[in-house]
């Protein structure tokens, strides 16, 4: 089983740190930069990260922007190297998000890289984002996991992210109830469009499906943790530990030990 998930169903609070990368070879975004130079700042972020004491790690192209809905054959290449890199140089479980959602694309690098876990963004439904209408991808998910025989790599699923709209007006509570009985994710990814709407999100969740693990996929802070695991059984985290307010900074080792340091009180 996915040592993410574990970690979820045990109720152990799991932190998730994204690392965003520098822009990939093959994105509309890439500017040149060498392929050493991009891998030589993930693993420096994912070390200040372990360090710190982060549970797990997530990779994303957010420098990657604008995307389309499948990722080039380059992007894949570049992404399963910096994984493997990864893998080998912090002992943590790693995740992998592409933006374009593309699930094939991730589960390839998970197969070529050993990876732990992916986070789908547009699982069930469909969503009108920024790159356009994204279509729900939990279909392809658990048919690819079965081809490839994956069935250890945990699959967190986002339902009414705040990065898009829900075509069609879906209402949550439906869209919760098909993402969990007809995709059968390992656990759910909760965002509103604010820190308290994430919360009702969460706690609509946990009411519907109390078993079912659920993730605050954004917004967390030093400040609002212990709220968080009144609801949540992990959390998504990047901007709290960056001095940039943002989540496109570096990470700042200071910050990654404070949160840890809140995260180790409140597990107390």
């Amino acid at each position: 089983m996915s040592k993410v998930i574990q970690l979820l169903r045990d109720r152990r609070f799991p932190i998730i740190a994204m690392i965003q990368l520098n822009s990939l070879p093959g994105s509309s975004a890439y500017s040149g930069q060498p392929m050493s130079e991009i891998i030589e700042d993930a693993l420096s972020e994912a070390t200040i990260l372990a360090e710190g004491g982060v549970d797990a790690v997530m990779v994303q192209n957010l420098r990657d922007f604008p995307v389309g809905h499948r990722a080039t054959a380059a992007q894949v290449a570049s992404m399963a190297r910096i994984a493997a890199e990864i893998r080998r140089a912090v002992d943590l479980p790693l995740g992998l998000n592409f933006l374009e959602n593309d699930v094939e694309a991730m589960l390839a690098v998970c197969q070529a890289a050993d990876l732990d876990f992916i986070r789908v963004k547009v699982f069930i439904g469909a969503m009108v984002t920024p790159s356009g209408v994204m279509e729900g991808a939990a279909h392809e998910v658990m048919r690819l996991k079965n081809i490839l025989r994956l069935e250890d790599v945990g699959v967190l699923a986002d339902v009414h992210d705040r990065t898009g709209i829900p075509l069609g007006g879906r209402e949550l509570g439906p869209d919760l109830h098909d993402a969990v009985e007809l995709g059968r994710p390992d656990g759910l990814v909760l965002t509103g469009g604010s820190f308290q709407e994430s919360l009702e999100f969460l706690a609509l969740a946990k009411k519907m499906y109390p078993e079912m693990p659920r993730v605050l996929g954004g917004s967390s802070t030093v400040q609002n943790l212990k709220e968080t695991f009144e609801v949540a059984d992990g959390v998504i985290v990047s901007t709290a530990l960056k001095d940039s307010k943002n989540a496109f900074g570096r990470f700042n080792k200071a910050k990654v030990r404070e949160y840890m340091d809140a995260v180790r009180d409140l597990r107390k």
